[in-house]
């Protein structure tokens, strides 16, 4: 796989370990074989493309050449489309799955993870003309946008915002009536929506996510134990259940402060902050043990740091 001078991704830089150590392996057993079915690619660049991420998009997110994926997509040269595709290549795109960020504003994308979001919001007491309301949308607007196919990515980014913002807050804690919290949360309860500690943030936007409260999708696996070999400093992508793992156990074990494990993993602080909530909040329920900050993380003091900046 050639990349352009892009600095590849985590998910490329993975891949390419992940390639070589197998590489590697199957040639000293005679078994080496560089090449995956292309099918499953192209049928995950369509989901891809179903949700506003075409194929360009794609390519420059990973870091690849221009129509690096073309073979697979609709051929190149004449020839028609790929059976195969190099593992590499094949594993990187397997594993990517976009970020609203990775949009531009004047993209078209699939609402399902705004409707995920507002309805999450509902659960805890937020409704539909108040997240309008916060965005700058007027009720009637914001509502008939959430029923078409395909909405401007500048929109669900600005529901996303908001509800980064509102999703721990209480609206009787912003002047909401209480009478008119309890009537939305009740709703949502006999709509069965989920809240926002079913959800995360990696995964809200995915339609083929399923909330925590059901049963975990299936989804590729780089092996046994992949929690455990990323900790142990082996290069391998990180799937939802094996990122919750390491997420609880650098929470819990290290000194990392919320935005150094915000960094390691990818994620917002936000989404670190809610999944270990999220964390707290199961244990609770199900009567388990709940996990605490086993390690003292001393907390910034901005104003002597900028002091000593000065000095």
């Amino acid at each position: 796989m050639s990349t352009s001078s892009t600095v590849p991704t985590p998910a490329v830089r993975a891949a390419k370990a992940r390639w070589a150590r197998r590489r590697r392996r199957l040639i000293g057993y005679g078994l080496w074989d560089p090449f995956l079915p292309a099918e499953p690619v192209r049928a995950h660049l369509v989901l891809l493309a179903e949700i506003g991420m075409p194929r360009k998009g794609v390519e420059e997110a990973l870091g690849l050449n221009r129509d690096a994926l073309r073979h697979v997509t609709s051929g190149t040269y004449g020839y028609g489309r790929g059976e195969k595709v190099t593992r590499e290549l094949g594993e990187a795109v397997l594993g990517f799955w976009p970020k609203l960020s990775d949009f531009p504003d004047s993209a078209s994308v699939a609402p399902l993870g705004t409707l995920r979001r507002v309805e999450a919001l509902a659960v805890v007491g937020w409704s539909r003309a108040q997240v309008a309301a916060r965005i700058g949308r007027s009720y009637v607007s914001f509502k008939n946008s959430l029923k078409r196919e395909r909405i401007s990515a500048a929109l669900a980014k600005a529901v996303a915002h908001a509800y980064d913002e509102l999703w721990s807050q209480r609206p009787e804690d912003h002047g909401i009536p209480a009478w008119n919290a309890d009537r939305v949360r009740r709703q949502a309860q006999a709509d069965g929506f989920y809240g926002p500690l079913a959800w995360d943030d990696e995964d809200i936007d995915n339609p083929a996510a399923l909330p925590q409260a059901d049963a975990e999708a299936p989804a590729p696996t780089q092996g046994k134990d992949v929690a455990d070999r990323y900790l142990l400093g082996e290069s391998v992508v990180l799937d939802a259940v094996a990122r919750r793992t390491v997420l609880l156990h650098l929470m819990e074990w290290t000194d990392l402060t919320v935005e150094q494990v915000a960094e390691r993993l990818e994620m917002t602080e936000a989404a670190v902050s809610r999944a270990w909530e999220r964390a707290k909040a199961r244990a609770r329920t199900e009567g388990g043990r709940v996990p605490w900050r086993r390690v003292y993380v001393p907390q910034r003091d901005v104003a002597q740091e900028e002091a000593a900046d000065a000095a």
